[in-house]
C-alpha cells in the first residue's frame, strides 16, 4: 500500500508544470514571427523557376541566417522555448499569418499593376497591326 501511494506522488509530481526557462539568447516574439513569415515565402520559393532560367532557385539556410544575424541554435532554441508556451506560439504564427495574408494581397495587386501596364502597352501595338 505504501509502495502504491509513494509510486501515486511520484507520478503526480511528475506531471506538475515546471516553469520553462527562456533561453539566454531568445529570439523576441516579434522578430521571431518575421523569421517564420520569411521562413514560409523561401518555402514557397524553392519550387519557383523564372521563365529565363531551366533550375530553380536554391537558397541555404546559412545566408538566411546571416542575414538576420542569428545562428542556426538560436533559432532552434527560440523556437523550442516557445513551442512549450502555447499561448505566445499562436501569437508568433497568428502574427506570421497576418504578415503571409498582407504580403499576397501586395503581391496580387502589384500582379494586377502589371497587367493594367501590359494591356496598355499591347492595345497601340494591336492598333497598328490591324490598320497594316
Amino acid at each position: 500500500m505504501k509502495k502504491a501511494i509513494l509510486l501515486a506522488l511520484l507520478i503526480l509530481s511528475s506531471c506538475a508544470q515546471v516553469e520553462e526557462v527562456p533561453p539566454e539568447n531568445l529570439i523576441g516574439e516579434e522578430k521571431m514571427a518575421d523569421l517564420i513569415f520569411e521562413l514560409a515565402v523561401l518555402d514557397a520559393a524553392k519550387g519557383f523557376v523564372p521563365k529565363d532560367q531551366k533550375e530553380r532557385i536554391v537558397l541555404d539556410a546559412d545566408s538566411f541566417y546571416q542575414f538576420h544575424n542569428i545562428d542556426s541554435t538560436q533559432f532552434t532554441s527560440s523556437n523550442a522555448y516557445y513551442a512549450k508556451q502555447p499561448k505566445a506560439y499562436l501569437r508568433i504564427v497568428s502574427m506570421a499569418k497576418t504578415k503571409l495574408e498582407e504580403f499576397e494581397k501586395n503581391m496580387e495587386e502589384s500582379e494586377n499593376k502589371m497587367l493594367k501596364i501590359d494591356s496598355i502597352d499591347i492595345k497601340p501595338k494591336q492598333r497598328k497591326n490591324i490598320t497594316k
